[in-house]
């Protein structure tokens, strides 16, 4: 990381923005139209940029040095988009079951450092992403169920939300038991804990967020300032080669960040004309996240562990 921006590098330096969230939370309310437009900011300058350097960790995990994105990665990503949008609107329910689960195995591996691909590290890291995406949608169930609602209906919704609620607090017993034992197997028991102290922050970060404000800015300050930021750090310095520079690596995302708002306002104004319906609008977007979460956690895992073969 370049010296004119060395607290990104820090690995405290996204919880501790997650804090100064939650204490701005009383006031981040969703009737005012400050909260959204400064929630806009927040996934226009973190959210979307963070899973549109995708294509640069494309190139790295084949072990080259590109900032173009070729139809073999475009092509599969669009596709891979279309196909979780049909699912969605087949089959509502088990498109949602099988998204928490893959949301909260994405937002666990931003935050745990895997330096190897060893198993116990990455069960640990979907733990944690349980339990912070369960926290937020436990708070905040009333708003969440709206939300859900819009693609299946609300008593579905509820009863998810529900399981969503006590699965949670398995999360948290799952976490803790993984966490002690990666503890006691660690060769490097003091720096084991660092690393463990700093997950445990995530989860108090969460649950002071989730209980200040309202569901908008409470995803809104964890997936940005949070995950994306998080994302972001790690991306920057263990998945490219080719600057040491941020802002140039930030700079490599912006066309990518420009066609997915073009996306979304195009959809806006499908939305606006009748010529989508929200289910649909809903299916896209989500589905959007999905080729995002494939890429980070499954694919390019995979290509590096071959290639260091």
């Amino acid at each position: 990381m370049n010296a004119a921006l060395p607290y990104l590098s820090h690995r405290w330096f996204a919880p501790s923005l997650l804090i100064v969230a939650a204490l701005l939370g009383p006031w981040m309310t969703s009737e005012s139209p400050w909260t959204w437009v400064i929630v806009a900011l927040f996934f226009c300058g973190l959210g979307i940029p963070h899973g549109a350097v995708d294509h640069i960790t494309y190139h790295h995990a084949l072990g080259r040095n590109s900032k173009s994105a070729p139809w073999v990665f475009l092509a599969p990503y669009l596709m891979g988009l279309c196909l979780v949008a049909t699912a969605f609107l087949l089959w509502p329910v088990a498109a949602t079951w099988a998204f928490l689960v893959m949301a909260a195995w994405h937002f666990g591996q931003s935050h745990v450092e895997v330096r190897t691909e060893e198993w116990l590290d990455r069960i640990r890291g979907f733990a944690l992403g349980a339990v912070l995406l369960g926290t937020l949608l436990s708070f905040k169930q009333p708003d969440a169920e709206r939300v859900m609602s819009a693609w299946i209906s609300p008593g579905v919704a509820r009863h998810m939300l529900d399981l969503v609620a006590t699965s949670t607090g398995l999360s948290k017993l799952l976490w803790t038991l993984l966490a002690a034992w990666s503890w006691k197997q660690s060769p490097n028991p003091r720096r084991m804990s660092m690393r463990l102290l700093r997950e445990a922050a995530w989860v108090i970060a969460m649950w002071t967020l989730a209980q200040s404000a309202d569901l908008l800015w409470a995803f809104t300050a964890y997936f940005c300032l949070g995950h994306a930021a998080d994302s972001l750090r790690a991306e920057f310095l263990h998945h490219q080669r080719l600057t040491k520079r941020f802002w140039t690596y930030y700079s490599w995302s912006i066309p990518f960040t420009l066609t997915t708002l073009a996306g979304l306002g195009a959809i806006a104004l499908a939305l606006l004309l009748g010529v989508l319906n929200f289910d649909v609008a809903w299916a896209l977007l989500i589905a959007a996240t999905v080729p995002h979460m494939a890429l980070l956690d499954h694919w390019a895992p995979t290509k590096l562990r071959s290639l260091k073969l």
